[in-house]
């Protein structure tokens, strides 16, 4: 039994093999971005929450009823996860086991988990996406779709404890990284972001009403932005080495 975190069934949801998108608040707001419009384009049907005791009291009302900040979609065999506060140390441990739990208990098939990579220099006209996966199995949806794989490089904080915790369990999942403006709500990227998403799930969505938002995401997500920036900065922290020589 999970203490922290408790997994809230609002309406049965139907056991059938399929795929859960998780969206998390990080670089570029990418995963929060590119899930949330998939959620509103896809017409997905709030079903539940997860919630923790441990965070800020924040509640957001839907059709009439409360949820908290962690809520869970579904449209047919589609689910998805969508966080409007960053994860962070202290919550990561308990967040993803209630995540494995309800993943187990619903048949999910495969996690999705879009996220932003920080770009130096980032081609607006050709942003690209990179696949990182927990399990064998996902490395042809990654060809199927031309996918490069991430090949080289260090995930530090709350990531690397799903990434771990994941990797152990029965759940397979794909880690889509983005490149991003890492510091600012990256509307742009998260295009992208979703394009990649949908040709995996084979869904058709129409881009039209994001591309027209874009300026306002911006201006929206500053705040989550800056509240996540304090999170990775955590994370940056915790990767220095002790320093024992001045």
């Amino acid at each position: 039994m999970i203490s922290k975190n408790n997994l809230k069934s609002l309406k049965k949801i139907p056991k059938e093999p399929s795929v859960l998108l998780l969206g998390i608040p990080g670089p570029g707001l990418i995963g929060t971005l590119s899930v949330s419009y998939l959620v509103h384009a896809l017409d997905m049907e709030i079903v539940g929450e997860i919630e923790n005791l441990d965070t800020t009291p924040v509640v957001f009302i839907d059709g009439g009823e409360i949820f908290g900040p962690i809520r869970i979609y579904r449209s047919g065999s589609l689910y998805a996860v969508l966080s409007d506060m960053p994860i962070d140390y202290e919550m990561v441990v308990s967040f993803v086991e209630s995540l494995i739990e309800f993943a187990q208990k619903n048949g999910i098939d495969m996690i999705i988990m879009p996220n932003g990579i920080q770009a130096t220099e980032k081609d607006p006209n050709n942003i690209k996406t990179f696949g990182l996966s927990t399990d064998e199995s996902l490395e042809s949806i990654m060809y199927e779709n031309e996918i490069p794989k991430f090949l080289t490089g260090m995930i530090a904080g709350p990531d690397a404890t799903i990434l771990s915790r994941m990797k152990n369990s029965s759940i397979p999942c794909l880690v889509l990284f983005t490149q991003c403006n890492f510091f600012f709500p990256d509307p742009e990227s998260a295009l992208n972001s979703i394009k990649t998403v949908s040709s995996i799930i084979k869904r058709d969505v129409d881009l039209t009403e994001f591309k027209k938002q874009m300026n306002y995401l911006r201006l929206q997500g500053r705040q989550l932005m800056e509240d996540t920036l304090n999170v990775l900065q955590q994370e940056k922290e915790a990767q220095k080495p002790p320093q024992i020589y001045k």
